[in-house]
This record gives C-alpha cells, structure tokens and sequence, in this order.
C-alpha cells in the first residue's frame, strides 16, 4: 500500500511543472465541486431536526476510486487543446493512458475533467471506514475513512469476504462526499494527517472485518421546499500507525449531506400528526381544524403557524430528539371547519378596534382569498350578518365595533330608498319583496351575482324568485361548483363563470327596468328563503342594502352597460 500510494505521489510531481507552465494567467485554479446554497427566504417552509446518530468503524480491504481535484490536469488538457503538436510526447502517452485524450482529440471523459476539475483516481488498499449503522435516514453509508498505512500486519477477523462483501451494503456506487484523513509531505522527512473533504466515486469492498469500534455523533436536518441538508458532527476516534504500534487520534466530523432524496412529504405527515391534521402534498399546506391551531398567534390570520416546536418526533426516517419548524403552511381541515376558521377571524378582527365599513370589507375580502381557502364556499359577511352570529356577552367589544360600523355607515342612494331587513322566522312573500326591491316597476332584465350557488336549495330559490319576475331575462354571476353538478337554471336564465376576485365577494341583487335600475347588496345568499309547508320562511337575518350604479364592482357595471347596448 505505501508503494502504491508513493507511486501516486510520483505521478503527480511529473505533471506538476508543465502543469503550471500551461495554466492561463489569472485563471482561477479552484475546481471544487460547488454546494448548495442553503437558503431559507422569509416566509418560506423551514424545518430543523436533530437526533444522535450510531456510527460503526470497520477496517475494509476494497478497490477505491476518489474524485480529486486535479488542476495540473485541467491545464494540461487546455494546453493539448490550444497546441497538441508542441506536447512532450510522454505527456500526450499519458493523457491517451488516461482516457483523457485520443487520435480524433479529448474524450468526454477529458471534458469532464475540464468542467469539474476533478478527476478518478483509484486505488486499492486496507481502510479504516467510520459508517453510519443502518441508520433510517442515511442507511449504511461511508462518512469518515482513512489509509492503513502501518508497515505490520493488522490482527483482525475477517466478517465477510469474496462475493458477500461485493455485494453488501458498505458498497458505494454512486458518487458522495465524505471526510478522510490522509497523510500529507510536509517535506521528504515529514509526513502530517490532514482531514479533508473528498468525493468518494466507487467503493468495491473485498474483505470486510468485524467492526472495532463505535461512537454517537449528532444529526441536524434542515429542509424545506427547496432544500434538504444533513449536517454530521461530533467527535471519532481515528487511528495513528508507528513502527509496532496502532494509537488513538481524535478528530472532529463535520460533513454536510444534500444527495439523499426528497423526504419532505414524509417528514410533514409526521408533524401533521402532531396536530391532528394531514398533510396535502399537492397543495403544500397541512388541513388541520380550528382547536388545534388557534392558540398560536396570527395563525388563523396568516394561514401558517410561524413557530413550531415539538420533544420526540417520530417519522419513517426514524425518531428524533426535537423538530422545529417555521412558517408552516395551514388550511381548514374540511368546509365546516373552514367557517369555524372564518367566525374567529371575525371575532379577533372586529374584537382588536373599530373599522370602517369600506376597510372591513377590503380585510375580510382579501382574507377570503387566500389560497388557504380555495377549496371552500365562504361568504362575504358583514353587518347584520356579523351581528346575528356574535353573541353582545361574550364578544362585547367585537359586538359593540360591528354595531357602531353599521350605524355609521351612510346610504348614498339618490332615490332615498332605505335598507330591507327581513328578520328571522317571518313569514316571506316573494312577490311582495320583489316589488319592495323593484320600486313596483316592470322589470325586463335581472343580474344575480353570488360566488356561491350550486345546492339544490339555492337552485330551488332561484327558480321561485324567477317565477315571480316571469317576463324578466336572468344572468347568474358565479363561480364554478368545485365538485359535483353545477345548479339548474330557471327558463330564460343564462350562466357566467366568474374567477375569484376581492371585488365579487358580495351577493349583488340588479333589477333593470323599463325606466330604472334597481341595485342591491343582500347580506346573505339564496339559503335565507326556507320553504316550510308550503310557505316561504325566513332564515337567518339578511339585509338588503341599496346601491347606486357607480358604488357596483367593475364587472357588474359592464353588465349593465351591456344589457344597455343590446336594448339599443
């Protein structure tokens, strides 16, 4: 083994000075493999793990193949590449023996030698292989090696050999990075141990024997959407070789590990349980219900839960000792759920201080479009609505901030039309409520806008409000219906698809007549109109506010303009 690696030393003094000779001035001589970059941008998934992991060291015979950084290499192959023909031939012999370069120029093999600055160099040889023991995160793989370099036979015991050692898990196929402690030549007469960072190429094990020691080192992960970076430290036991005699040297690990595969899902689905939840790959966010998260602060306001600690998490990459996480991505867990969520947003918006009615709006519509909520039907509240659901006991500051909001807030209508509150559990006749919203004018055309009609209840109403507007054309404004058929339409009634917006929160009633256009904003959908024996009763506590044409989100105006220009 020490004429081999001597052999190598040789070797690279050979090359060494036409190497040099050859490098461009100023070219950057550096040809490390880069890292990757760990970055955590604000507001983004962080999770921090950490666990001691069990090391075992075994002396291994085995053929090894090291990727070196190799700039005489690099120079040299630019050099044939600017002029092959001024190349000592021993130089050109050597790169052909090499692989490097043939008749018709460099391999591939040679431009990779190029790009990465690296380069295989193999060896054979007795190694001292500190691996992590069948470990459920990193399995059974090489973190710390050095050279057998004792001119004494070793005394140990062979565990496997042959086939059974080619063929066992302290193989290495594929390329990864690992420490080693290797002697360096200070001069002729002075050699020191130097603990480096290598990539490890290949390792085809011979005869591996009995494990000589072990020890524990501490695991930190770190992952995210974008990274996922083992880091290794601790302290092992390395050996010192003299004349007659093995001794201990200790060194420290330090080994960061980005080439085993994405295990965030697996990762989360652990910490969901956790919180009762579960975690959705496809929308990266975990469902987890209202009594689990609220007790974090500006959780159910941001959607995510900005710090996460949790003593003996288990996964199936094994168990750790503690589990940080930041900005954790949350949704409601189901549509009940969701509602649930929305009440308390409420109550801690309106609770914290007054708002005015046109700044409520604007928070609560932004709220209700988070990509959180996507997957639910959530109204817009406000008003007479919040009222209703807020209890003047328990939330008497919200109470007291909603009522104020309500009073306060001014009818523009030119027309002087007052707002219609209906109130709960009275007899409702349609016919009569429409004639209130019309001014008792004949109608022609009537716009319904409401993200939220697809049940068989909402259809049913529509089709008992149309049946009292009978000459009148209808367009209902709404979005797609997530899963399921869409509703049935009364005759003469069209559909328009609208796409989320914070300006179509609303449920906006429009009655174009022959001489006027009659808009409303009602507090509540079509579910307040509950048939009961064959009468109409009213559920809940909607409220219809009067609006003037220009006081109408965008799409709604172009509505009418457009039922304008056709009439023309």
């Amino acid at each position: 083994m020490s004429n081999h690696k001597k052999h190598q030393m040789s070797s690279f003094s050979d090359l060494k000075g036409i190497a040099d000779a050859n490098e461009p001035a100023g070219e950057a001589k550096n040809h490390s493999t880069p890292v990757k970059e760990n970055v955590n941008k604000k507001g983004s998934l962080d999770l921090t793990l950490s666990r001691n992991v069990q090391l075992k060291r075994f002396p291994i015979i085995a053929k090894v193949t090291f990727l070196r950084d190799r700039p005489d290499l690099v120079s040299l192959l630019k050099g044939m590449l600017n002029n092959s023909a001024d190349m000592p031939p021993r130089l050109t012999a050597y790169l052909k023996r090499e692989a490097l370069w043939d008749e018709s120029g460099i391999t591939n093999k040679g431009l990779q030698v190029i790009n990465s600055g690296l380069c295989e160099a193999k060896e054979l040889g007795l190694y001292h292989i500190w691996y992590t023991d069948n470990d459920p995160l990193l399995g059974t793989r090489p973190v710390m090696m050095q050279r057998n370099t004792a001119f004494f036979d070793p005394k140990m015991s062979s565990w496997k050999k042959g086939s059974d050692a080619a063929r066992s898990e302290f193989q290495v196929k594929q390329p990864l990075q690992l420490n080693v402690l290797e002697e360096s030549f200070v001069d002729r007469n002075k050699s020191e141990l130097k603990n480096i960072s290598l990539q490890l190429a290949s390792l085809e094990p011979e005869v591996i024997c009995s494990s000589e020691k072990s020890e524990q080192i501490q695991l930190e992960w770190t992952l995210g959407f974008s990274q996922s970076l083992v880091s290794l430290k601790g302290q092992l036991d390395m050996l010192q070789f003299t004349q007659n005699k093995t001794s201990s040297r200790p060194e420290t690990l330090e080994l960061s590990i980005d080439d085993f595969g994405d295990c965030l899902n697996v990762v989360m689905a652990a910490i969901a349980g956790e919180l009762d939840g579960h975690w959705q790959p496809d929308n990266r966010r975990m469902e987890t219900r209202l009594e689990q998260i609220q007790r974090y602060p500006s959780a159910v306001q941001k959607f995510q839960i900005d710090s996460f600690k949790r003593s003996g998490l288990k996964t199936d990459m094994g168990a750790f000792q503690s589990v940080e996480a930041t900005y954790l991505p949350i949704q409601p867990a189901d549509q009940a759920d969701a509602e649930d969520w929305q009440c308390f947003w409420l109550k801690n918006f309106y609770s914290r201080k007054y708002h005015s009615s046109p700044e409520a709006r604007k928070q609560q519509s932004q709220w209700l479009d988070h990509i959180a909520l996507n997957d639910f039907e959530l109204p817009l509240k406000e008003q007479q609505s919040l009222l209703s659901e807020l209890s003047r006991e328990s939330q008497t500051q919200a109470y007291w901030h909603i009522a104020a909001m309500a009073d306060l807030t001014p009818s523009r209508s030119r027309k002087l039309r007052m707002p219609i509150s209906l109130v709960n559990g009275d007899s409702l006749d349609l016919n009569d409520l429409i004639r209130q919203l019309s001014g008792d004018e004949d109608i022609e055309q009537v716009i319904y806008s409401d993200r939220y009609v697809h049940t068989p209840r909402q259809s049913r109403n529509l089709d008992s409000l149309a049946s009292c507007l009978t000459d009148a054309e209808g367009v209902l404004l709404t979005l797609h219906k997530q899963k399921g058929r869409e509703a049935e339409l009364p005759d003469n009634w069209t559909r328009e698809i609208l796409q989320k917006q914070s300006d179509n929160h609303g449920r906006y009633w429009i009655l174009v007549g022959t001489e006027h256009t009659w808009c409303w904003e009602c507090s509540s959908g079509l579910d307040f109109i509950r048939e009961s024996g064959g009468q109409f009763i009213v559920d809940g506590s909607p409220t219809f506010t009067p609006k003037e044409e220009a006081e109408l989100p965008r799409y709604l105006q172009d509505q009418i303009n457009n039922i304008a220009a056709e009439a023309l």
